[in-house]
């Protein structure tokens, strides 16, 4: 397993700098200019989006707790814009991948007892580790194409929603998904949960 965190390491240190020297990437395009009303929609998307996935996360509807999702909506909606204005965000995602986003929500609840009983284990039982990396295949795809990015930004967010998965990333060479999992007896969609490897 060693192998594949390597592999990531190794492909990403040579994209830059081949050893038959690539030619230079040509300079990111800047995105059409948006009028006032449309910063203000995709903002407020980003607003609505944030604040409804931060009251999902805390579960409470005390009133400092709301102050402090208005906050943190508002910053991520800020920087959503910011992104977008900057050309950063060149990803693309079909309606039907999002639809899957609920079996990342259904995992949540399960995860949490788990990573609890780990946590009690570890208290009765210290183990200098518990999990293990696991590399499940899962198709890249194009470097340049924006659906290609959108599909592993989103197996990759969503997959690390869940707190017993961490992903680590999708390695480009061996066109495998690698993560982290508290359960080494784990199946192959408990790391690509919303099943975008192709």
């Amino acid at each position: 397993m060693g192998s594949c965190v390597g592999s990531v390491s190794a492909s990403e240190h040579s994209h830059g700098h081949s050893p038959g020297g690539s030619p230079p990437a040509r300079p990111r395009a800047r995105p059409p200019a948006v009028s006032r009303r449309g910063r203000v929609r995709s903002a407020a998307l980003g607003f609505v989006f944030a604040g409804a996935l931060y009251l999902l996360l805390i579960d409470t509807v005390s009133l400092p707790e709301l102050y402090a999702g208005v906050a943190a909506a508002l910053l991520a909606a800020i920087g959503f814009e910011v992104s977008r204005e900057q050309g950063f965000a060149e990803v693309s995602a079909a309606p039907a991948w999002l639809l899957r986003g609920w079996r990342a929500i259904a995992r949540v609840p399960g995860d949490v007892a788990q990573v609890s009983l780990v946590a009690l284990a570890q208290l009765a039982r210290p183990r200098q580790q518990r999990g293990a990396l696991r590399a499940v295949p899962f198709d890249f795809g194009a470097h340049d194409s924006r659906r290609d990015a959108g599909r592993r930004a989103l197996a990759e967010a969503l997959g690390s929603l869940a707190p017993s998965t961490i992903v680590i990333g999708v390695d480009p060479e061996r066109d495998l998904i690698l993560a982290h999992e508290l359960r080494a007896d784990g199946r192959a969609g408990d790391v690509d949960v919303l099943g975008l490897g192709g």
